[in-house]
C-alpha cells in the first residue's frame, strides 16, 4: 500500500492530521512532476529548436509543472494559515 493510501486511511480514521495527507499529496505528486519536467529538458536538448510549435509545447509543459508545484504549495501554506487562526482545529 502506497504511503498516500496509508495517509488516506488514516485520515478517514481521524488518525492523521489533514495537513499530513495534504504533505503527503504534495511529496507524491511532485515526484511525477519532477520527472516530467526533467523529460521536457531532455526533449529540448534532442528536439528541433528551429521548430517553433515544439518549443512551445515543451516551454507549456514547463508552465504547467510550475504551475502545479505553486498550487501544492499554495495549498499546504494556506492550510497552516488556517489552522494557525482557527484554535479548534489547533488542539
Amino acid at each position: 500500500m502506497s504511503s498516500l493510501a496509508i495517509r488516506q486511511r488514516e485520515a478517514a480514521e481521524g488518525v492523521t492530521a489533514p495537513a499530513d495527507v495534504l504533505g503527503t499529496v504534495a511529496h507524491e505528486l511532485r515526484q511525477p512532476l519532477s520527472n516530467i519536467e526533467t523529460i521536457a529538458y531532455y526533449l529540448s536538448l534532442v528536439l528541433p529548436k528551429n521548430d517553433p510549435k515544439i518549443q512551445e509545447q515543451l516551454e507549456r509543459i514547463r508552465e504547467l509543472v510550475h504551475e502545479t508545484n505553486e498550487i501544492l504549495s499554495n495549498g499546504i501554506r494556506l492550510h497552516g494559515c488556517a489552522q494557525a487562526e482557527d484554535p479548534v482545529e489547533s488542539r
